[in-house]
């Protein structure tokens, strides 16, 4: 097989993301051999070693396939779903694992490490694996993404019917962190939504949702800018 059959063999599967060992399978040569062919190439860009992809992939599809599991979330998340208006050049990717980040062309992929049971909350959109709206809120919440954005965020999403309060309640919940019900919860209804299951679950101390806040939310116990 040709390399430029193997990469159109490649998109076919939606595999725009691919590794050295993949081409060698694909074509039944030496890895070496792949690795030349790869290098020589105009149609690829070389992500990091050993890491390739198709010339004019999506960022978001490239993100989302150099760590296995990963998926794209936090800012880059809202950005995808057109949940903020600013224009976003650093892709920020959930997983398991530390990786450092990857400069590419203008933008950046940084990798956020979480514990295992935070990896859920993801679909497959072409090729890019992307947090679903609400899986997005619970991550920005859990790595600390700016209230005020949030706040933002959640009534978009609430005007748009973007997100499901049933769906958003459980995935807070299932994260188990106890302080985020709280900022959940406040986010929510400032967003105009109901969140009574999580009245159940408020965590009793304060809560800081920023360093040098000044007001208070007695229902959802939380400290705020």
């Amino acid at each position: 097989m040709h390399f430029r059959d193997v990469l159109d063999e490649l998109s076919r599967a939606n595999k725009k993301v691919f590794t050295t060992y993949d081409v060698a399978k694909f074509m039944g040569k030496p890895i070496a051999y792949a690795s030349l062919m790869l290098s020589k190439s105009r149609d690829v860009i070389k992500i990091e070693r050993g890491v390739y992809a198709v010339k004019g992939a999506d960022m978001y599809e490239i993100a989302s396939n150099i760590v296995f599991p990963s998926y794209v979330s936090l800012l880059s998340g809202m950005q995808y779903y057109g949940l903020i208006d600013q224009n976003i050049i650093r892709y920020s990717v959930i997983t398991l694992e530390r990786h450092k980040s990857i400069p590419l062309d203008r933008n950046e992929i940084e990798f956020r490490k979480v514990k295992r049971q935070l990896m859920f909350g993801y679909v497959n959109k072409g090729g890019a694996y992307i947090a679903e709206p609400e899986k997005l809120f619970i991550d920005c919440l859990y790595l600390n993404v700016k209230l005020q954005v949030m706040l933002d965020a959640m009534k978009k999403a609430n005007e748009e019917t973007m997100v499901s309060a049933e769906k958003l309640e459980e995935y807070a919940i299932r994260a188990g962190r106890k302080t985020l019900v709280n900022k959940l919860g406040f986010i929510m209804e400032s967003a105009g939504m109901a969140p009574e299951r999580l009245e159940n679950h408020i965590y009793r101390n304060y809560v800081y949702a920023e360093a040098n806040g000044k007001k208070i939310n007695k229902k959802w116990r939380i400290v705020y800018d």
